[in-house]
C-alpha cells in the first residue's frame, strides 16, 4: 500500500461521512460505533496507490468525495479501468462473501479523495445481526452487477466510434452540451477498452464532422443529433 495518505480515526467525523450513504445511513449509532472503531478515514494524493492487485483484503471502501480507479495490468503494462468510483460509491465489499483473500485489482486515486477504510470482519459481524443491512449489502450488490452486464453487453455490440459517441452523450446528460472531461483522454480510452491514439482520431473525426469541438479536455456538442447517429441510437 502506497504511504501517501493521511489517516484520521475521529469516530464523529467519520460517522457524518457515513451517514451521507444509503447504505450506512439506516445503521443504529451503537453500529456506526462498533464499525468506526475499526476502520479509518484515509486522505489520498492525487496518484497514490490504495491497494495493489493480489494484495490481502482486510477492507472495503467508501469514497466521501474525489476519484479511485480500479484497474489491472496485462502482462506488456496495458493498464485497463475496470471501474472508476466517485463520491458517494463503495467498493470491494463484494469480497467480503467471497473465499477470495487477495484483491483481483489494483486501486489508485486519480484526484485528492477523502475516503473511509471499513474492517470487513468488523462489518460482517455486525451484518449476522441485521437482516435490513444485509437486505441493503444485497441490494446495492445486485444494483452493481446488473450496470456491469449491461456495460459488457453494451460494449461488445459498439463499435469504438459508436461508444466514444455513446461516452460524449452520457456526460451530456448531466453536464449539457459544453462541459469537461472530468478524467485523463487516456484514462477514458481504458474504460471503452480503446487505445489512447484511437480515442483521439476518433474525436478528431467529430470535429471534422463539425459534430463536437474539443479544447484541450473541454467538449463543445455542436450538432446532437449527429452525435446520437455515431452512438447508433436513432
Amino acid at each position: 500500500m502506497d504511504t501517501k495518505f493521511k489517516s484520521r480515526t475521529n469516530c464523529s467525523h467519520m460517522e457524518s461521512l457515513l451517514r451521507q450513504n444509503p447504505l450506512f445511513s439506516r445503521m443504529t449509532n451503537s453500529q456506526l460505533d462498533e464499525m468506526c472503531s475499526s476502520s479509518k478515514v484515509l486522505e489520498l494524493k492525487e496518484g497514490s496507490i490504495l491497494f495493489n492487485h493480489g494484495d490481502t483484503v482486510h477492507n472495503f471502501y467508501f469514497v466521501y468525495e474525489g476519484l479511485i480507479k480500479l484497474y489491472r495490468q496485462s502482462s506488456d503494462g496495458q493498464e485497463k479501468i475496470i471501474e472508476l468510483q466517485g463520491a458517494g460509491k463503495i467498493f470491494a465489499e463484494a469480497l467480503m462473501f467471497h473465499d477470495q483473500t487477495n484483491y483481483p485489482v489494483s486501486a489508485a486515486a486519480m484526484k485528492k479523495t477523502t475516503l473511509v477504510a471499513i474492517n470487513t470482519r468488523t462489518f460482517l459481524s455486525i451484518l449476522k445481526l441485521s437482516t435490513d443491512t444485509c437486505l441493503l449489502i444485497m441490494g446495492d450488490l445486485s444494483r452493481r452487477l446488473h450496470e456491469l452486464i449491461n456495460e459488457i453487453e453494451h460494449l461488445s455490440l459498439l463499435t469504438g466510434r459508436n461508444r466514444v459517441a455513446t461516452y460524449l452523450l452520457d456526460q451530456s446528460l448531466n453536464k449539457g452540451t459544453s462541459f469537461k472531461l472530468d478524467i485523463p483522454k487516456n484514462a477514458i480510452a481504458s474504460m471503452l477498452s480503446l487505445q489512447p491514439e484511437t480515442f483521439s482520431r476518433l474525436l478528431k473525426e467529430l470535429c471534422k464532422k463539425d459534430i463536437i469541438n474539443v479544447r484541450e479536455s473541454h467538449i463543445d456538442i455542436l450538432d446532437f443529433n449527429q452525435l446520437k447517429q455515431v452512438a447508433n441510437l436513432s
